[in-house]
């Protein structure tokens, strides 16, 4: 089982690559198209006989079905989520079930507070962009009609 490893690159090289894939930021299409272009890499190297499979294996999806359920509102694995206070954004991702901001473990109502506040409603105050989009939504436009 392939097993994901942090991987540094020029900013300017990612910066193109995830403008190129039309993502917005870091995703799955980046991550396969990385992998992509390195398998080809390698495969047309001198003495890369047997690396034609690695090429041609595709890129490992993120698990579909997994994410954070918020009350109403399932945030796959990979979802962005925004807030502003003040004129500084704030910024998180569901990553293996668990919302990040920053590599820590927080919740919607703690992101929408970060900036000091304590009383903003996080339905109203962050905003929400799901894999594979590339516009933000307001989090209680996405939440289910009662």
């Amino acid at each position: 089982m392939p097993h994901p490893i942090p991987l540094h690159l020029p900013d300017d090289v990612l910066i193109s690559l995830v403008n190129q894939v039309d993502e917005g930021w870091y995703g799955p299409k980046s991550e396969a198209a990385l992998c992509q272009l390195i398998r080809g890499w390698v495969a047309s190297q001198p003495g890369a006989a047997g690396l034609a499979e690695a090429a041609a294996a595709p890129a490992v999806a993120p698990e579909v079905g997994k994410g954070y359920q918020w009350k109403q509102l399932f945030l796959p694995n990979g979802t962005e989520l925004r807030t502003t206070f003040g004129g500084k954004s704030t910024y998180a991702q569901v990553q293996d079930e668990v919302i990040l901001s920053s590599g820590n473990p927080t919740t919607p109502s703690r992101l929408a507070n970060a900036s000091g506040c304590g009383t903003r409603n996080a339905w109203h105050n962050i905003w929400v962009r799901f894999p594979g989009e590339s516009t933000w939504k307001l989090a209680r436009r996405c939440r289910p009609p009662a």
